[in-house]
Formats: structure tokens, C-alpha cells, sequence
């Protein structure tokens, strides 16, 4: 293989977003869409993780809060609020709000300190890297899909 070719193969790309002015990113590759918020259903007596439930073009789609997820308060949506919807090979109809979207960013592997999964909001983040002006912890989109199950079933 050339040298070319290996650079290339070693670059991930993430879609970055905020969440309590720390910066996000979750793979491009397990993105469906974003879209901006919509009219959000609330489904009580929902876990708090839970925002609810929202149609985008005929889906009904679960609407988790990542700030919830992280332990953070609650916030009203916002005109910068954004939602990350995953694909469904990750996790069937469900998006992820955030308060605001960011850009797509291209990131060497090499770049990644990888982290050990933890407790909690911690088993979330798969690690961190430095972009020009700040850190962005990389959300490790399977987790999110397992932890959420977990919450859904442990609320049944």
C-alpha cells in the first residue's frame, strides 16, 4: 500500500456539537442526519435522559437529552439547539439533542487519546482530542445506544 493511501485510512471524520460549553463529537459514520429541533413530545413517566418523542418526515423518533446523559441540568431548547439523529444500524430512531451543532471535522487517529470506559456518563466518552481551540471528547455512539437500553429497561 502506498503512503497516501495510509493517510488516508488513518483519519476519522466527526460531527461536533456542544453540550454545557464543552465541545462533542460522535463519527460522521454513525450519523443519519441533523436536523433542528421539532416539536418535542414529553413522555411521562420517562427516565430524565428521555426529552420524548418527535415526527421527522412520518418517523417517530426518541429524543434523548445529552445533557441528562452527562449529568448536566436540563436546558430549553434554543434556535442553536440541534438534534443528531444516528443511523439506525447504531440505534433505530433515535436522536440526540444537543444545544448547539458545530462543523465536521477530519482527525488523525494518532491525534485520539483513547480513554477506558468508566462509570456512568464517563463510559460515554472513548477519548479526547485537540483541535486548534479547544478539546473534543469523542462520544462512543454503540455505548450511548447500550447505556440508553439499560436506562429504558431498568425504568420499565
Amino acid at each position: 500500500m502506498n503512503e497516501p493511501a495510509l493517510r488516508e485510512s488513518a483519519v476519522r471524520s466527526f460531527c461536533t456539537f456542544h453540550a454545557d460549553k464543552r465541545m462533542y463529537g460522535i463519527e460522521v459514520k454513525h450519523l443519519r442526519e441533523i436536523s433542528t429541533p421539532l416539536v418535542i413530545t414529553p413522555v411521562p413517566p420517562a427516565p430524565p435522559i428521555v426529552r420524548g418523542l418527535a415526527n421527522l418526515r412520518s418517523r417517530i423518533l426518541l429524543i434523548l437529552d445529552l445533557r441528562a446523559l452527562l449529568g448536566l441540568p436540563p436546558i430549553d431548547c434554543t434556535d442553536e439547539s440541534r438534534l443528531i439523529i444516528l443511523k439506525p444500524a447504531v440505534a433505530d430512531d433515535i436522536g440526540l439533542l444537543v444545544d448547539r451543532g458545530g462543523n465536521i471535522v477530519a482527525v488523525p487517529e494518532d491525534g485520539i487519546d483513547h480513554t477506558e470506559h468508566g462509570e456512568g456518563s464517563k463510559r460515554l466518552v472513548s477519548g479526547v482530542c485537540k483541535l486548534m481551540n479547544e478539546l473534543m471528547m469523542i462520544l462512543d455512539a454503540r455505548q450511548l445506544a447500550d447505556i440508553v437500553a439499560g436506562q429504558l429497561r431498568e425504568g420499565a
